[in-house]
This record gives structure tokens, C-alpha cells and sequence, in this order.
């Protein structure tokens, strides 16, 4: 191994009390790297992707007035009601163009690529911690949800800055109580965002406490002698816990509110096969779950072959306490919840792909300046499919956009549409053409007026004495080929229809006898 290759191994020293250790870590490259990569993976092709039903159902929230939006959380969608929450004034002031409402998460996605390396300088090296960031920027999932309108992006932001600040706080060897503050304060931010964010704190005890039951010196703060690394070990875990106590209060209306309308959540589907599916699609492929997994096992391999002492500088003790139960507990504790409720949806546990980033970049780092990229570099070929793949019309899984320039190009005045499924009420939010410009004939409130995610509907009589006075319908359903109650009996000519992906949009003329 080259003396460069040393170099970027070397593990940084810890920080003393002043913060004058002559820590260093890594040039001012090194630190903005990761971000702007993130930056720039997020704003490719932003707009490419068409809106989604779950991006529909925030333009949905927000779209409303702010006293209407707080009176539909009462009702519905309170894990995501802190969301909705900073969404509003972003579309009431800018609009609700791709650009508008996806910039958010691409910022909140470079936020949590800074946190990874700025993790893995801290933990083991500078070098680590620039792979670790590329890494975490390059994978796919990480894209996917840069590119949403939704929560995910941000509370996988404010997991990993919560994740470094429990580093530092556990590492300082002066007064922590800033470094837990600003940890409490994430944490409780990151829950109010998703109520599935509270699951970290498991695997923050995990760490914690093997923090507390070290004997060495590779926690620093709690290494004193006569005593002191005992009462430094019980101030650590009293002030962890304090900091937790913080968390469930500030979140606590969003994990009653949860709670209480947990029965919203019965579109999830009970474990099953597609539930290691789904783990898979989290990092992006079976192929890149191996190579990563191959990049882990030869850094480790590597280490061990020069000895002990570069194995413990390489994978440092503190790197596995604090990844491995990021990694684990999350994910095993949602599908053990989803034994008695189904619960287990790959994108909640999106803030756990951070800890795997950060044990692969301890193994690009290891493998030296010419392998290590290389290897990094197959690491994004391998995912580039899947890049391109999420940013096509139909990356988001809906190409609603598709459906309203079917309708702007089919569209004649008088026009009416029907729609079946929860999921495709939400499509009319999605643009300001096509669907809106349609008569929902069967609304009998608005989603607005009815204080939830979607309006009521009229009974199937009502709707087909309203049908008698058209003369065509488009009927939407956002899961398969629509079957329409308000149809039967009534004469009818389909005078088209058009698939995209899971969505049917069909339209029938209706014919007087």
C-alpha cells in the first residue's frame, strides 16, 4: 500500500475540551465534495419525473388554506403534518412546479451527504470520509427521494446530523450538553417529520451503551482514570436519556396523532416475499447490494492482512457501534411492528442508508487511491440504470403528468370524470391542466370541504341522473382497468383508452336511447 494510501487511513485524533487537539480533517475540498455532488444528482433532470400520487396528496395539504390544512391533520396525515406544514408557504409564495416543491428535499439530501463525511472524518479518516459521502450521493434510492415532495429526504437529513452530533457528543471530552442539545433537537424534528423516525433512538441506545462499556481509549471522554471514566460513562447515558425524554415530548403530537390514525395506513401490505424486495430497492439492486457488501468485506480483508493495528485505525470501534445498529435495528424493528399491524414500507427506513454509506466508504478508503475510486466508480455504473430509470416520466411510479396531456389533447367542452381508488383523487392536484380542467361529476365535497386528503361523493343514483345530461366521461383508476358502478346499466361507447403503467384512463361516450 502507497504512502498516500497511509495517509488517507490515518485515523484524525479526537478533540480535546478546547478544540485544540490538531484535529484535522481534510482539505476544504474534501468537505464540500459530497454535498455538491448530492446537489448535483438532485437537480438532474428534476422535472423529469412526473408527479406521483403521494407528491398529488402534498399538493393535495397543501393547496388548502392553513387553517383548513391544520383542521385536515386533526383528521388525517398528522405523521406528516410537520411537512405540510413547511410545504405551505413554499407553494402559497412560489407555486407548485417540480422545481419549487422538489428543491427542498435536494437540499435536505445534500445536508445528510455533508453530515456522512463530515461522520466518517470524525470516526476514522478524512479519505473515509469523502468516500462515504460519494457513496451515499451516488445511490440510487437517495435520487429518488432528492427528487420528492415529500418528507423522506428531509428526515434521513436530520437522522444523519442527529448521528454526528451523538458522535461528537460522545467523543468530546469537555462538556457535552451543546452537543446533546442540538442531538435532541434533530431527533425531535426527525420524528415530527415521520413518527418512524423514533426508531433510531433504539439504535442510538445501542450505541450509547456500548460507548459506556468501552475500557479503552477509543472514546476518549470516557477513558479517565480513578473513577472518572465511570462517572463520565453515567453522565453520557443520563444526558442521552434526558435528551430522549426532550424527543418524545416535542414529538409527541405526532406520534399521539399516529397512533390514533394508524387505520389510514391499511393500503400497506402484510409481510412477504415482497418485503426483502422492497429491503433490496432500498439500496437499488441485488448487484449493488453486492458490491457494496464485496467493498466492505475486502476493506475489512485488506486491513487484517497488515495487521492489527491498521485493522483498528481502518474500522475503528466506534464506526460498527454506531452503523451497525443504524443499520439493523430500523428495519428489523418496522417489520416486527408489521407481525400485528402492517407498517413495513421501504422509504421509511430510508434514513438508514447513511450507515451503510459510511462502512462503505471505510472500505473504498482502505483500498487505496487507484482501487478505491475504481471501485466507487462501479459502484455508480451499477446504479446507473436505476438512475436513469427514476428520472423517466414514470420514475415516481404515476405518470400523471402523461394523463392530463392525454386529456388536454383529447379534451371537448363539457367533459366529465369519474374516479376509483382513494390513490387517484389525489392525481387532480398534481397540474394545473388536464384533470382539473374536468367535472369530478361525482364530488360531493371537496377534499378542502371535507377536512381531509379527499372530498366525498355523491350515491351512484345521484351520479347517473347527472351522467344523463353528458355526453362523455373519462374514468380514471390509479390501480387497474376501471370497473364502473356509475356506469352500469346506462348505454355506453368507449371511445378510447390509454394505459400508463398502473394508471387506466378511459373515455366513453354516453349514448341516448
Amino acid at each position: 500500500m502507497s504512502s498516500g494510501s497511509r495517509a488517507v487511513l490515518r485515523r484524525a485524533p479526537e478533540t480535546a475540551a478546547d478544540g485544540s487537539d490538531g484535529y484535522t480533517g481534510g482539505p476544504v475540498w474534501m468537505w464540500l465534495l459530497p454535498p455538491a455532488v448530492m446537489l448535483a444528482m438532485g437537480l438532474w433532470n428534476i422535472t423529469g419525473p412526473s408527479y406521483w400520487r403521494d407528491e398529488g396528496a402534498t399538493l393535495t395539504a397543501v393547496h388548502r388554506s392553513f387553517p383548513q390544512l391544520l383542521r385536515m391533520l386533526r383528521n388525517v396525515d398528522a405523521v406528516h403534518g410537520a411537512y405540510y406544514v413547511i410545504m405551505w408557504p413554499l407553494v402559497h409564495a412560489f407555486g407548485s412546479g417540480e422545481v419549487v416543491t422538489r428543491l427542498p428535499s435536494v437540499v435536505a439530501m445534500a445536508v445528510a451527504a455533508a453530515a456522512v463525511a463530515a461522520t466518517g472524518r470524525r470516526l476514522v479518516s478524512p479519505g473515509a470520509g469523502l468516500a462515504a459521502g460519494l457513496t451515499f450521493a451516488i445511490l440510487p434510492e437517495v435520487s429518488r427521494y432528492a427528487q420528492d415532495a415529500r418528507s423522506y429526504a428531509m428526515v434521513a437529513a436530520f437522522g444523519t446530523v442527529a448521528s454526528y452530533l451523538l458522535v461528537r457528543a460522545i467523543g468530546t471530552s469537555g462538556r457535552r450538553r451543546g452537543w446533546l442539545a442540538g442531538y435532541a433537537a434533530c431527533m425531535a424534528a426527525m420524528t415530527l417529520l415521520n413518527i418512524f423516525g423514533v426508531l433510531l433512538l433504539a439504535a442510538h441506545a445501542v450505541t450509547v451503551g456500548l460507548a459506556c462499556l468501552r475500557k479503552d481509549d477509543r472514546w476518549r471522554s470516557l477513558a479517565a482514570p480513578r473513577g472518572g471514566r465511570a462517572r463520565a460513562a453515567r453522565s453520557l447515558a443520563l444526558g442521552w436519556l434526558a435528551a430522549v425524554v426532550v424527543v418524545v415530548i416535542v414529538a409527541s403530537p405526532a406520534l399521539v396523532g399516529g397512533v390514533s390514525q394508524r387505520s389510514t395506513a391499511g393500503w400497506i401490505r402484510p409481510l412477504g416475499e415482497h418485503t426483502f424486495v422492497q429491503l433490496s430497492q432500498l439500496v437499488g439492486s441485488w448487484q449493488l447490494i453486492a458490491a457494496c457488501g464485496a467493498v466492505i468485506a475486502l476493506g475489512v480483508a485488506v486491513s487484517a492482512l497488515h495487521g492489527r493495528a491498521r485493522l483498528r485505525a481502518a474500522w475503528p470501534a466506534q464506526l460498527p457501534a454506531l452503523t451497525v445498529p443504524w443499520n439493523v435495528l430500523p428495519p428489523a424493528l418496522l417489520i416486527s411492528v408489521s407481525f400485528a399491524q402492517p407498517l413495513f414500507v421501504n422509504r421509511y427506513i430510508l434514513y438508514c442508508l447513511p450507515a451503510l454509506a459510511l462502512l462503505v466508504g471505510a472500505g473504498l478508503a482502505v483500498l487505496g487511491r487507484i482501487a478505491g475510486p475504481a471501485a466507487l466508480v462501479v459502484i455508480a455504473l451499477l446504479g446507473l440504470s436505476t438512475q436513469l430509470a427514476v428520472r423517466a416520466p414514470d420514475g415516481h411510479t404515476d405518470n400523471i403528468r402523461g394523463v392530463d396531456r392525454i386529456i388536454v389533447q383529447q379534451r371537448q367542452r363539457g367533459d366529465a370524470v369519474l374516479y376509483f381508488g382513494q390513490d387517484a383523487n389525489y392525481f387532480t392536484a398534481a397540474y394545473p391542466y388536464g384533470l382539473v380542467q374536468l367535472d369530478n361529476i361525482a364530488q360531493d365535497k371537496t377534499a378542502a370541504q371535507n377536512d381531509m386528503l379527499v372530498g366525498t361523493t355523491l350515491p351512484v343514483d345521484v351520479v347517473q341522473q347527472r351522467l344523463a345530461h353528458i355526453s362523455r366521461v373519462w374514468v380514471i383508476d390509479a390501480t387497474g382497468y376501471p370497473k364502473s358502478r356509475y356506469l352500469t346499466g346506462l348505454h355506453i361507447h368507449r371511445l378510447g383508452a390509454w394505459r400508463l403503467d398502473k394508471i387506466w384512463l378511459v373515455l366513453y361516450r354516453l349514448r341516448r336511447e
